[in-house]
This record gives structure tokens, sequence and C-alpha cells, in this order.
């Protein structure tokens, strides 16, 4: 048993922030996860990277406004992705354009955030998330903002599904496939804006990846894989604030590496599975 074991159970009953901390985090796993399979179907992992880094500066432009930081990551995700999405190989690869406009929103960003001296200490903050900060309305924000988005994505599964598997498809079907991907990038836009405090702008995108992958060798169907990819990102937010607590280590990094090491676990246990098949 580690040595540290009956010390955690003690903060945990003691120390509320810990429990928001989890909730949290657990909540925008289970947000995160069946998202995140569109987002590794359509192999858009670039394109989500950029959508997180232009949250640091929505959230720098609310705090100038004096808007809440939320609403301004959202609103600059919405555009800085429809501005993506229209992006051609015609004058440069689209995928350059992507990621300039990513990382020219994270520079501007961490600038921005840099010039306010009320938020300067902040800055680790956003870029790598504060999950242990969250306040009673950031569980709030995050349970209602997570469960809209479910059902958002419940009700547009069968068209996202059809123009995931083939575009030509949907058109056939005489699908509105500008709305499918509209649709999609306002979700991930939204999911940039509630992970940024708890995952922070830097590591928005493994949480929307690796639940995923990890979720992939067990799963058989679409359905089935963006369920298990729920169940682990949110398992993903005990493990790694209970690791962050053990090694004394930022939490919101440590969460990422709990799904990283779902991840090695489910495929190594996969192979496992398909060896013994095999030998059978």
């Amino acid at each position: 048993m580690c040595p540290k074991a009956p010390i955690i159970l003690t903060a945990l009953i003691m120390d509320s922030f810990l429990w928001r901390a989890i909730l949290g985090a657990a909540l925008l796993g289970a947000a995160a996860g069946p998202l995140g399979c569109f987002v590794l179907w359509r192999r858009m992992a670039y394109l989500g990277e950029s959508l997180a880094h232009m949250g640091l500066l929505g959230a720098a432009l609310g705090l100038l406004l004096g808007v809440a930081p939320i609403a301004g990551v959202a609103a600059v995700a919405i555009v800085a992705g429809l501005i993506m999405a229209r992006a051609t190989d015609r004058y440069i690869p689209s995928g350059t354009f992507i990621g300039l406009v990513g990382h020219v929103g994270l520079a501007l960003g961490f600038i921005l955030l840099s010039t306010m001296e009320t938020v300067r200490a902040d800055l680790m903050g956003y870029l790598f998330g504060d999950v242990l900060a969250l306040s009673p309305f950031d569980i709030y924000a995050v349970a209602v903002g997570g469960a809209v988005m479910l059902a958002a994505l419940w009700l547009l599964w069968r068209p996202l599904l059809v123009v995931t598997v083939s575009r030509d498809i949907a058109i056939a079907e005489g699908r509105d496939t500008r709305l499918a991907d509209l649709a999609f990038l306002v979700l991930v836009a939204g999911l940039v804006a509630l992970a940024l405090k708890v995952v922070g702008a830097l590591l928005i995108v493994a949480l929307l990846l690796i639940p995923p992958a990890a979720a992939r060798p067990l799963a058989k169907t679409p359905e089935a894989m963006a369920l298990l990819a729920a169940v682990l990102g949110a398992l993903s937010a005990p493990l790694g604030i209970a690791g962050a607590y053990v090694f004394d280590a930022p939490a919101g990094p440590a969460i990422v590496l709990a799904a990283a090491a779902l991840f090695v676990a489910t495929s190594a246990g996969a192979a496992v599975q398909q060896k013994i098949t095999r030998s059978g």
C-alpha cells in the first residue's frame, strides 16, 4: 500500500477544493471523450490544437474588456474556427495556415496577459491549467456546458458520423455538410472554453485525443468508443489528481499523464488479447 494513501484519504475528506477539482476535471473529461472521437476520426488534431492556442487570446481579451474569460475564449475560438475552416491550399497549405493562426493567437494572448499586472501571476494557470482553484461556479459552468455539448452531440451524432465516414454519402443523402462542420467547430470551441482553467491552453487537445485513443482498442462500434472514451476521460481526473498529490506535481499535466497511462494500459491489454486469440 502506498505510504501516502492514508494522507490522501484524509485530504480528500477534509479539503473541499480537492473534491471540486476531481468533479470538475471528471465532468470535463466525460464531455471531451465523445467529442474527441470525432477529432480523432476526422484527423483534426492540428485544428484542435490551434483552437486551443486561440483560447489564450480569448481569455486575455475577455479580461481586457471586463467580461468573463470563458466568454472571451468561446467567442475567439468560434471565430478562429470559422476562419480556419475556410483554409485552402490555394496560396499556402491549409495545415500551414491553421498552424499560423493558432500560434499567432497563442503569442498575442501571452503578450496581452503578460502586460496585465493583476493576472501576470496566473500565466502558468492559463497555459497549464489550475484545476485546484476551481470554484463552485466553475463546477456549475463545466457541468452545464458539458451537458449541453453532450446533448448537442447526441442530436448531431448521425449527421456528424455520416460526414466523417464519407462526405460524398452525406451529400447524396441531402445533408448539409457545412452545417455539420460548423456545429462541430462550435462544440470544439465550447470545450476549449470550458477546459482552459482545468488543463490550460497547451494541454486541452491531449484531453480530446488521449481518452478516445485509449478507447479505440476496446470498442467495436463508434457508439461504444464514444461511451468508453467518456468513462476513461472521467477516470483520468481522480487518478491524475491523486498522482499529483503523491508526487507533488501540477494537477493539470498529471491528469493528462493519467490519461496517457490508461492509453498504455488499454493498448497493452488489447495486444495481449489479440495474441491469446491468435494462439487459441
